[in-house]
């Protein structure tokens, strides 16, 4: 006897979600960096195009440049070797400021991340 074709498309909706509530679930990956920087808490990891930075747990959107350095919108652009570099020359030209939430999505960064102590 076929299933009837409502069955399965709520099994491959159920087998779908499913795949990806566990990716979801996993969160972020150890950090490369997590330390305190000019008094905010700076965590990072990955590399290139996926590469993730958080200032206070806010994401920062970093650009990756052909020569393997960063920059970011919050520094002016200014090249910096790596992610750990570009994310601590945020925090400077930041200063006493907060980083706000951006609207830019990431397919691989989350949002927000806990500032670990």
């Amino acid at each position: 006897m076929n299933a009837k074709p409502w069955r399965r498309a709520v099994t491959l909706l159920v087998v779908a979600a499913g795949s990806l509530s566990g990716a979801a679930a996993a969160g972020p990956p150890e950090p490369d960096f997590a330390e305190t920087y000019r008094g905010h808490r700076i965590t990072g990891w990955g590399s290139g195009e996926r590469a993730c930075a958080y200032i206070d747990g806010r994401r920062l959107v970093v650009f990756p440049q052909p020569d393997g350095g960063y920059t970011s919108a919050v520094q002016g652009f200014q090249p910096a070797p790596d992610l750990l570099a570009i994310t601590r020359a945020s925090v400077t030209a930041l200063g006493d400021l907060g980083l706000a939430t951006t609207a830019e999505p990431s397919a691989h960064c989350p949002q927000t991340v806990a500032a670990r102590p």
